[in-house]
């Protein structure tokens, strides 16, 4: 019975992956420029190459720029791209073993969600549940709307006694391809209720939504492994979704996003205008002034980024946001050496305008609003192993307890 139901796995995993995108001898390079005329051409590369897929984008002179290559384009970047840069190494030889291998780890994975691999969205969501269950004097599930494929946009609340406590709200997975984001979601909800962690709701209440953007998440499962957007069909052409970290109201269209609908930075035909991001909007406007802390969990380049990401620079309290930013670095360091930098997002990536914490500190002030870029910083770029998927759970846990007891001495009653 245990082989057969082993080989039906196999068997789907297989056709699953008869489906996917393929990536055979995709590689991705590092580009790091030296120069500003080496910082143009990489700038040409991106704006005039559509067929190159840009994992780092460029940013100032002396910042590494990660670039996916497709094996008909290698010639191109050899002889068009590389004599005209200094620094230029490879990173991934080839993009679709490293999905074969992720895609392998889920054959031994438990039948429901644990730190071990990387999970769909239905699984996600019955964790919620099931966590609700066994924890209904504090823990509440429900959905903030729907997707544009109407799969329910899912949340968990965890309130312990008064419900008058200050709000710590964390979302994940905004960009489809970034899987270690809903681990690491479920992995806090986890830690609150049943790890040591849980002290911490004497003093907040949390709000967590593990997967901002199911609909992209499913097809970066099911079809294609780099999908970053969501998935709406507006006029039915044949480009599909919008960046969702562009969407947002706040700062909507001042740079660092595309109106270009194949591009993946593009904005969308307004603001708000996917259902994820306006029903997103919408719960956060019923529970702003509670909010004390926004977290967007994202990856990868291990960065604690704090707003603006655009043109408004840096937030009045920058420096409190710098100084909380690298207490959490120390002490995610301690435990595995992983290097965190906090800085402002434009200075540390490039402009990027419409995000969900943008949108946050900007309209409603949030006390304190982070976007964390997770492991790694580019050796296996998104497609993280799942076997870093505790140690990468664990270290930001280090991280987040030092954030909340600097929250703590502030709003503790």
């Amino acid at each position: 019975m245990k082989l057969s139901l082993c080989l039906v796995f196999v068997g789907l995993i297989a056709l699953a992956l008869s489906k996917q995108v393929k990536y055979d001898n995709y590689k991705v390079f590092r580009i790091t420029p030296q120069t500003e005329e080496e910082r143009k051409v990489l700038l040409d590369l991106e704006e005039n190459n559509p067929g190159v897929v840009f994992w780092k984008h460029v940013r100032q002179v002396g910042l590494p720029v990660d670039i996916m290559v497709p094996p008909h384009l290698l010639p191109m970047m050899e002889e068009g791209v590389k004599g005209r840069v200094l620094n230029m190494q490879e990173m991934v030889d080839d993009v679709q073993s490293l999905i074969n291998a992720e895609a392998q780890s889920s054959l031994n994975a438990a039948p429901r969600l644990s730190w071990d691999a990387y999970y769909p969205v239905n699984e996600i969501y019955q964790f919620l549940d099931d966590t609700a269950a066994a924890h209904s004097a504090i823990a509440t599930t429900g959905s903030f709307g729907n997707s544009f494929e109407n799969r329910p946009l899912r949340f968990i609340r965890l309130n312990k006694g008064n419900t008058a406590k200050p709000i710590i709200f964390i979302d994940a997975n905004i960009h489809a391809r970034e899987w270690i984001t809903n681990t690491i979601a479920t992995w806090i909800t986890k830690e609150l209720l049943e790890g040591e962690a849980q002290g911490w709701l004497d003093t907040f209440n949390f709000v967590i939504v593990p997967v901002m953007n199911p609909d992209g998440y499913e097809y970066s499962r099911t079809t294609d492994r780099m999908w970053r957007k969501t998935r709406s069909n507006y006029g039915g052409g044949t480009c599909r979704g919008a960046d969702p970290n562009r969407n947002f109201r706040f700062g909507w269209n001042t740079g660092g996003s595309s109106n270009q609908p194949c591009s993946d930075t593009y904005m969308g035909v307004s603001a708000l205008s996917e259902p994820e991001t306006a029903a997103a909007a919408a719960f956060l406007d019923t529970i702003a002034s509670e909010t004390i802390f926004y977290l967007s969990l994202h990856s990868y380049s291990q960065l604690i980024l704090i707003p603006y990401g655009t043109d408004l620079g840096r937030v009045p309290d920058h420096a409190q946001h710098m100084d909380i930013g690298n207490a959490a670095a120390t002490a995610i360091a301690r435990r595995y050496g992983t290097r965190f930098t906090p800085g402002n997002i434009v200075e540390l990536l490039y402009v990027a305008s419409g995000a969900s914490v943008d949108h946050m500190k900007g309209i409603y002030d949030t006390d304190l609003a982070y976007t964390f870029e997770m492991r790694d910083t580019g050796r296996y770029g998104f497609v993280l192993p799942a076997d870093q998927i505790t140690p990468s759970c664990l270290e930001f846990m280090d991280g987040l307890n030092v954030i909340l007891e600097r929250l703590a001495t502030k709003y503790a009653k």
